[in-house]
């Protein structure tokens, strides 16, 4: 969970508290069940900008628009040149992937959690 902004820290806590135990209580959420909804366990789970990356992603067929995406929140990248941060990043993520030069990559740390 990408620790500078609150709300994306906030975010990666609720989803893992989702994710366990709740997912697979099935006391959790009476209401999921009694629309059908029961209980599961999810298998594993992606955290991005973790020091111990263990998965990387090809992202070089998306990466234009994950550019255009991050551009639509303009009151928090107007100021931001993108192309710059996310493009060193990404290439900088395809090398320590093994990917040939001009590819483009995302990192996570897998955690197997049932």
């Amino acid at each position: 969970v990408f620790a500078s902004h609150p709300d994306h820290l906030a975010a990666g806590e609720a989803t893992l508290q989702a994710v366990y135990p709740d997912a697979r209580n099935p006391h959790a959420h009476v209401e999921l069940a009694e629309r059908g909804l029961g209980p599961h366990t999810v298998r594993e789970v992606w955290v991005m900008a973790h020091p111990q990356a263990n998965r990387y992603v090809d992202i070089t067929d998306t990466y234009e628009a994950k550019l255009s995406a991050l551009r639509a929140h303009t009151s928090q990248t107007a100021h931001v040149d993108l192309e710059a941060l996310i493009g060193g990043w990404s290439a900088a993520t395809a090398a320590a992937a093994g990917l040939a030069e001009g590819r483009r990559a995302e990192a996570f740390f897998t955690c197997r959690t049932g």
